[in-house]
């Protein structure tokens, strides 16, 4: 199969809802920025893009992560390159049970102290995501975790974007396996967990927005947008990504999504977290597996993506 044209107009990275390129792709991330481009398979049907990774064509790189880690060292070419970026930081101190490759909450903070001082341009948003109730991860060990999350995230950040696990097949395979205890709260369960985190955010000066669970959106929870022009403009550094930023289109990716558009560069079933309620994974042990036919000099993260791209290296 071919591949279909270079995306050329200026537009977001998004890197990435599908694997976090942070923590375990660091290397091939930054390969594919000196390359100026990367190869993109696409989920729904196969196809291949190829995605400029040019500054020229790159409004803003938006990371989302549970370890920027790996990626810190390698920030200063980013921005050196040209390129400006921003983080969505997933942090929600879960026992290993349930986030097995995620690292502890001290090692987190420290990354962020350290994005904070070295890039405050960045400007990162912390996301608690995904809520999961079970018989111990209940409605008052979340109030306490979260709030003591707030305490300490609070000098680093003003959002947190938030939302309840989405039971799709695949999570509910993995859940019953690992997790058997966890239940699904329904909508006033929901709303009342999530009036009450509002309120221990408020304390922290810390505001909620919801992801794509617009039930949940009232009083002072609003709704969220991960891809947002607003909060870009912020971030970016010359009037011609600003008016890229205005011409950019809603592209929901899922219902209840408020999203602008963006290009994506990652490939599922690449990410070796392992946590328990993740969509992006089929299954932690092929994640692992396929972390292993990904090299960083490949032009695609998708683990076939140099063979469906018919291209031999």
């Amino acid at each position: 199969m071919g591949r279909l044209s270079i995306t050329s107009a200026m537009h977001v990275i998004s890197a990435s809802r599908r694997t976090d390129i942070p923590a375990f792709h660091a290397r091939w991330f930054m390969n594919r920025v000196a390359a100026g481009y990367a190869t993109v398979v696409s989920p729904f049907g196969a196809k291949v893009h190829e995605v400029s990774l040019a500054a020229a064509d790159v409004i803003a790189v938006v990371f989302w992560t549970k370890n920027a880690g790996p990626i810190v060292p390698h920030l200063e070419e980013l921005t050196q390159r040209g390129h400006c970026f921003t983080f969505l930081y997933t942090i929600n101190n879960y026992p290993s049970s349930i986030e097995p490759g995620v690292p502890k909450l001290s090692r987190t903070l420290e990354i962020v102290e350290t994005l904070a001082k070295r890039f405050p341009s960045s400007k990162m948003r912390w996301r608690y995501d995904t809520i999961v109730l079970t018989e111990t991860l209940n409605a008052s060990w979340h109030l306490r975790n979260f709030g003591q999350l707030c305490r300490t995230l609070a000098p680093y950040t003003s959002e947190c974007i938030f939302s309840f696990c989405d039971y799709y097949r695949k999570t509910v395979r993995n859940m019953d396996r690992h997790a058997p205890d966890y239940r699904k709260p329904g909508e006033e369960e929901s709303r009342f967990l999530a009036q009450e985190l509002a309120s221990v955010g408020h304390q922290w000066g810390i505001g909620l927005a919801s992801c794509a669970h617009d039930f949940l959106v009232s009083g002072s929870i609003t709704r969220a947008r991960c891809i947002d022009p607003r909060f870009l403009a912020d971030v970016v550094d010359t009037p011609a990504r600003r008016d890229a930023l205005d011409r950019l289109k809603p592209a929901p990716t899922r219902k209840g999504c408020d999203c602008a558009a963006s290009r994506d560069i990652g490939a599922y079933d690449t990410c070796a977290h392992g946590c328990v309620y993740c969509y992006a994974n089929t299954d932690a042990e092929l994640a692992r597996r396929n972390l292993g036919r990904v090299s960083p000099e490949c032009e695609c993260l998708h683990p076939w993506g140099e063979k469906i791209s018919g291209v031999v290296k």
